[in-house]
């Protein structure tokens, strides 16, 4: 438990001069730091500037109710500090669950007792709101959760689970479920998994599950028969946008309705714009690709492994710049994967490729009949191929 111990004397008493009260008093604040993240919260004390000595961190004896301050401050440090060294030393001790110590909301069992299905809920909402998923993954998870719980109820006579309760054996009954009483086919139970594994996933960092819990947990996808390549069937169909066609779909940029739209189109158009880029290297480009001064693009495609380099129009950097400010991802542009992603994985690449590439389908389809005239679907590849004629 060395790491516990030592954040036990890392708590520190500050002094916030940014707030006086009517006496001319300024309130003392307590803090931790973890990972440089500080975890703060106010206490009850309130002193003058003069009356506190933050060398000792303690109130000044010139204060006449200097005891009874510092047994306060004593006693919310020490409390802190007794929750740090009961932490498991098996579990990790995240900001997170840092701030809620030294919040005072910090109850193990109690968060370990939480629903598993609403954090599962609640973490759905939370990527919507952030715009990290759109309406429709968010909608399609919610709709997923609430099979769940019918699972449970007819499996487990409750339509709830605990995050303690929360296992391999849950995942893999769950899986036979749907295949034995819904007839779901593989694809589609993978997409009712995906909520499940990321509520996994944040009860591991907030320390309520057991991280080798969260890992087989996200290992339960079912495999999947697909074409070897969707892009090397499309290559044989060459289909592309007049430039009256193109200024149209520009135009709709700022009057489609959801934000994630928005990123497709970027993406759309920057593969257009990079020389027509297949959407396997729009997923896997990383900034180290990219040289934004020198408006250069030097990557290895993911056909073939061919070494690959460009010289990018104005166009194309105005679109990297906007994501680099966006801050998606310290490693891909267009934050399509997480960033600790193996891209060694042949078969989880292909399955992302598969999976991240759909709802860009659904959109472009939309805006190809927002367009109107199209006698084919617009896709990532019609950029291809239209990078090659304009």
């Amino acid at each position: 438990m060395g790491r516990v111990k030592s954040l036990s004397n890392s708590g520190s008493f500050v002094l916030r001069k940014d707030n006086q009260n009517a006496k001319g008093e300024y309130q003392v604040y307590i803090q931790y730091s973890l990972d440089r993240k500080i975890a703060k919260d106010k206490t009850d004390v309130w002193v003058k500037e003069k009356e506190w000595n933050d060398k000792a961190q303690k109130v000044r004896a010139t204060h006449p109710q200097s005891v009874r301050l510092n047994k306060m401050l004593d006693k919310k440090k020490n409390d802190i500090d007794a929750l740090i060294l009961d932490f498991p030393s098996e579990k990790r001790l995240t900001i997170d669950v840092l701030r809620s110590m030294v919040r005072g909301e910090y109850n193990a069992n109690e968060e370990k007792n939480q629903d598993f299905v609403q954090l599962a809920i609640d973490n759905l909402e939370s990527l919507y709101k952030t715009e990290k998923i759109g309406i429709s993954v968010r909608d399609n998870g919610l709709n997923g959760l609430k099979l769940f719980r019918t699972f449970l109820l007819e499996e487990l006579g409750e339509d709830s689970i605990s995050i303690a309760d929360m296992t391999e054996d849950i995942i893999d009954s769950y899986i036979i479920w749907r295949k034995s009483k819904r007839n779901n086919i593989n694809a589609t139970i993978n997409k009712s998994l995906t909520p499940l594994m990321k509520a996994a996933k944040l009860a591991a960092r907030k320390g309520l599950m057991e991280a080798s819990v969260a890992d087989v947990i996200s290992e339960k996808y079912l495999p999947i028969k697909t074409k070897l390549s969707d892009e090397d069937a499309e290559d044989e169909d060459v289909h592309y946008l007049t430039k009256e066609q193109l200024s149209k779909f520009v135009a709709l940029y700022n009057v489609v309705k959801y934000p994630r739209t928005r990123e497709y189109m970027d993406m759309f158009l920057f593969a257009f714009h990079a020389c027509g880029l297949r959407f396997s290297d729009i997923l896997t480009l990383q900034w180290m690709h990219v040289d934004l001064e020198k408006h250069k693009l030097k990557k290895v495609l993911y056909k073939g492994q061919v070494p690959h380099e460009i010289t990018l129009n104005d166009a194309a950097v105005k679109i990297l710049e906007q994501w680099k400010m966006k801050k998606r991802s310290n490693r891909f542009v267009f934050a399509l994967l997480p960033d600790d992603f193996n891209l060694a994985d042949e078969e989880e690449l292909k399955r992302m490729r598969i999976n991240k590439n759909t709802p860009i389908k659904v959109s472009l389809k939309a805006l190809g009949h927002k367009i109107g005239d199209l006698s084919f679907n617009l896709t990532m590849h019609v950029a291809r191929h239209l990078s090659s004629i304009l």
